[in-house]
């Protein structure tokens, strides 16, 4: 007697045939097309009450060399103590150290601080946006305006004190005007609405058509 070895073939019930599950799909698109309209709705209602925000920002450098060194020079009480022939790294140095302390005193004031990339790499000076927000244009504006001074006076009177009360050392220089815009839009919001919609309606007609389709096969 000779036994045959070859396995009886097995159906495989646990795949998904995706042809019926295409067609569940278009057969409740309007499910799915209601959950992404409700999803824009409320998206849309979110937006409605939520605040605005104004974001005013503009751009700072290092101060110039030329001109730091112009005013150190010219200053009475520090020429007489400063050596003649001075080597370039001391100035740098100052420049640095004014730059950097009054980068943290506005980052201490709750500024926001992001370097940009020079496009070419090649002497073109290191570039920060600082931006300042709060609910209405005005006040984001006078927020940055007050925190640039506040940092460049206290950076001065830090490293250079005895040119304080004259004024004209700046330990960054602003180059741009103050562009001032609202972060309130209701593009993002609503496609994201709109996308968790239709992500929701998708998967509550498959997970209906998933349901069905094993207990069609396990009446039990």
């Amino acid at each position: 007697m000779s036994i045959s070895t070859n396995p009886t073939p097995r159906a495989h019930d646990d795949e998904i045939d995706l042809v019926p599950l295409l067609q569940a799909l278009w057969l409740h698109k309007l499910t799915i097309l209601s959950a992404t309209v409700a999803g824009t709705l409320i998206s849309l209602c979110l937006y409605a009450v939520k605040p605005e925000q104004w974001t005013a920002s503009t751009y700072i450098t290092k101060s110039s060399l030329y001109n730091l060194y112009k005013e150190v020079k010219g200053n009475e009480g520090l020429a007489s103590a400063t050596p003649q022939t001075v080597e370039p790294q001391l100035y740098n140095s100052i420049q640095n150290d004014l730059f950097y302390t009054a980068m943290g005193v506005m980052a201490s004031q709750s500024i926001t601080l992001k370097e940009t990339v020079p496009k070419s790499g090649k002497n073109e000076p290191i570039l920060y946006i600082v931006s300042a927000t709060a609910r209405t244009s005005e006040q984001a504006a006078a927020q940055l305006k007050a925190a640039l001074d506040t940092a460049n006076n206290e950076a001065v009177s830090l490293n250079l004190p005895a040119l304080t009360a004259q004024n004209n050392v700046r330990a960054f220089n602003t180059l741009d005007e103050v562009k001032i815009i609202n972060n309130k839009s209701a593009t993002k919001p609503t496609a994201l609405g709109a996308f968790m919609g239709l992500i929701l309606g998708s998967a509550f007609v498959i997970g209906r058509y998933l349901i069905r389709r094993y207990k069609i096969k396990d009446p039990a």
